[in-house]
């Protein structure tokens, strides 16, 4: 099956064009999925849409039985379609219920297995500035306690809003680390073992995008949000092309166990992870092409501009865990991402990695490292 092609608007007003996407897409009925504040959001930029039945009933890091109760509500209120408000959560739920809509049981659409023709449409309205979900075909699920994906040409949405008037009323925190998240896949595509030539053009898009507009998009500027939303999305378009690599795979487990925020945990091996990989002569080249791209004299310079981000956000690097949590966080990774890392990684890689990202720099090195940051674009 073919990439779905997307449908997408952008910029102030988008919001209110929902009802046009969905007339073209072919929805007449369509299910919201997402918080009810954003929903009532939504709802009153478009009041065509008030007949829509809302589900809410999902987890941040949803469960595969959450959509269950909106597939039955779906079926019994005869909806047509999708529209899913918010973050990666929200996204994630509607490709799990468009999944549950076809596949003959959760086991089935967790193994891929699926009819050729899947029509609900889905239009994705994220209302943060980050996973890049509303671009992917995949959705991060959990089934029996455990972390699974859902992946399917079809789960990709149809349609995509991109309207930055829903990022204001994000708490602080949410908004630095979903523009981490972006960052972290820009990086990951990147260099990663799958990038292509589009690939790294999604990717460069979104590093130069998270860089160039970080610190007036959090001071509040609406040129730098729309930006840094149209960054998000061509994050999620690279890692669409070429998934992850060891910073995401080593960062569920930090949020799981430590509760740092998703692009939070990725940025905090993100520095070391690079470091690791300037060991490796193969590497030089890419490292070298992406610093030159992101206007760095050398590459060794990345990480510790990396590092300046997070100081600068206060997002300090966690203190070293004990020995028995470190080893969870070692065991948690998963072998299949680490496939697409750029160099190979040993469980004692992995092991070495954590320990060098908990492991404080000294003064001087953290003000080389706010430094760098804070004269980048001056």
């Amino acid at each position: 099956m073919g990439e779905v092609y997307q449908k997408v608007s952008r910029g102030p007003g988008s919001l209110g064009k929902i009802p046009q996407m969905a007339e073209k897409l072919g929805m007449s009925r369509p299910m919201i999925i997402g918080s009810e504040r954003l929903a009532a959001r939504l709802l009153k930029k478009a009041p065509q849409l008030l007949q829509a039945p809302v589900f809410s009933g999902y987890h941040p890091n949803p469960d595969l039985q959450d959509a269950l109760p909106a597939v039955k509500v779906f079926r019994e209120q005869l909806c047509d379609g999708i529209i899913s408000i918010g973050g990666g959560s929200a996204m994630d739920t509607a490709k799990a219920v468009k999944a549950l809509l076809y596949a003959e049981s959760p086991e089935k659409a967790l193994e891929g297995s699926f009819p050729e023709k899947m029509p609900v449409p889905h239009i994705a309205v994220p209302g943060t500035a980050g996973t890049g979900a509303e671009a992917t075909q995949n959705a991060v699920v959990y089934y029996g306690g455990r972390k699974k994906s859902l992946s399917h040409p079809a789960l990709r949405p149809d349609g995509v809003i991109l309207d930055a008037e829903l990022l204001d009323s994000l708490p602080e925190y949410h908004r630095k680390s979903a523009a981490l998240d972006a960052l972290s896949q820009g990086i990951e595509s990147y260099w990663c073992r799958g990038a292509t030539d589009d690939s790294r053009v999604h990717a460069y898009l979104a590093v130069l995008g998270v860089l160039d507009n970080l610190k007036a998009y959090l001071a509040g500027d609406p040129h730098a949000a729309e930006e840094m939303l149209a960054a998000s999305y061509q994050s999620g378009k690279a890692i669409q092309i070429t998934r992850t690599t060891a910073a995401h795979a080593m960062s569920y487990q930090l949020t799981k166990t430590m509760g740092y925020a998703h692009g939070h945990a990725c940025m905090i091996t993100l520095p070391v992870l690079w470091e690791m990989a300037g060991e490796h002569e193969e590497m030089l080249p890419v490292l070298g092409d992406l610093a030159a791209k992101m206007r760095l004299g050398s590459w060794q310079v990345v990480p510790k501009l990396l590092r300046g981000i997070l100081y600068d956000l206060g997002m300090e690097m966690p203190g070293m865990p004990g020995r028995e949590t470190l080893e969870k966080l070692v065991s948690s990774v998963d072998p299949e991402r680490l496939g697409n890392h750029p160099a190979a990684m040993s469980a004692d890689d992995v092991r070495n990695a954590y320990i060098r990202a908990f492991t404080p720099l000294c003064a001087a090195e953290k003000q080389a490292c706010l430094d760098i940051w804070q004269y980048y674009n001056a």
